[in-house]
């Protein structure tokens, strides 16, 4: 596949993911109708680092890849008391939030593999090769509601709870 293959489609997928510590989870998951952002670039397999959205059909093929900043936040701004002294960064011990991710509702698409490199205190886990870090099935029950970790398609979980997975 090429890049812009999200940009034919009128349908998409929103879904939305709680996170906590290295803990991801899918809250929701809703089809809509709009034009999904264009994919990056299919490369083939490799020592790819950084975050990014992958569509797979039953078989783990990519049918469409997304990069994105990574959207868990392990930092927060502080700002000081002291009027010399200007905002810093500093990490945050369990990161807790949650993200939305677009992808187009390709018929052939059976899950949504997110993909990163490890996250550590050093650089050298950033620098590590990407790998699954979550995978949710696509298409859900008549409702397309909240994900309650039951999936028609191939076990997709990692050793986390139902319904969650681990960073």
């Amino acid at each position: 596949m090429t890049a812009g293959v999200g940009s034919g489609h009128t349908y998409a997928v929103r879904l939305i993911v709680e996170y906590e510590g290295t803990s991801l989870r899918l809250v929701s998951r809703q089809r809509v109708e709009m034009t999904s952002p264009p994919g990056d670039r299919l490369a083939g397999p490799g020592e790819a680092q950084g975050f990014w959205v992958e569509v797979r059909d039953r078989e783990s093929n990519v049918l469409y890849r997304r990069v994105l900043n990574d959207p868990v936040q392990h930092d927060a701004e502080v700002f000081s008391a002291d009027p010399g002294q200007s905002v810093a960064r500093v990490p945050v011990a369990t990161p807790k939030g949650a993200f939305a991710v677009l992808v187009p509702d390709i018929e052939a698409a059976d899950y949504v593999a997110l993909v990163s490199s490890p996250l550590g205190a050093g650089t050298s886990a950033a620098r590590a090769p990407a790998v699954d870090v979550a995978r949710f099935a696509l298409r859900g029950g008549p409702d397309d509601g909240p994900d309650d970790g039951s999936d028609d398609g191939p076990d997709h979980g990692s050793g986390a709870g139902e319904g969650e997975r681990r960073r």
